[in-house]
């Protein structure tokens, strides 16, 4: 299976970045629409922390489909549900969206679309928030490989030309 960090950012999160737009934020109406459906979903045991560094929160995969998800306390917080990624406002701003981005793309073999969809948009936030996911990807590979070599100028790049090949 490929891993995020393996891929280029074009290959990682598609062609939709080309157009980003706030047109396609996910509206806490339809969030709640997903949300009703996910509840009755049910869940892999939490993924592990390595994924997750913020207390109190765990991530999940749904059993079935390609649905991932972020719990506190039990409730879902937050979802990468087939193309759509919504965080709750209260838990906004918490570092929350990379880890979550991240298991989403693990799950489905190193890019966030999920089978069968080869265009999905992006709010300029969101593209951002991918941007910084699929770098992170990069930088904890290369921590992997070259221990002390992430803290060093450069790194990513080092590791996306020598070991993931050019990316855009």
């Amino acid at each position: 299976m490929t891993a995020p960090w393996q891929r280029s950012f074009l290959n990682f999160a598609g062609p939709g970045i080309d157009r980003p737009s706030d047109t396609l934020r996910v509206t806490d109406d339809e969030a709640a629409e997903i949300l009703a459906k996910l509840v009755a979903q049910a869940w892999t045991a939490q993924l592990p922390a390595r994924l997750l560094q913020n207390s109190g929160y765990t991530i999940r995969h749904a059993r079935q489909g390609f649905n991932t998800a972020i719990f506190k306390v039990g409730q879902i917080v937050g979802f990468y549900a087939g193309s759509y990624l919504w965080i709750a406002a209260e838990h906004r701003g918490k570092g929350l969206s990379t880890p979550l981005i991240l298991a989403a793309a693990e799950q489905r073999g190193g890019s966030i679309m999920p089978p069968g969809v080869v265009l999905q948009g992006y709010t300029p936030a969101g593209l951002a928030a991918h941007r910084k996911a699929h770098r992170q990807s990069i930088l904890d590979a290369t921590e992997r490989l070259i221990p002390g070599r992430v803290r060093t100028p450069g790194a990513a790049d080092f590791v996306r030309l020598r070991l993931a090949g050019a990316t855009r």
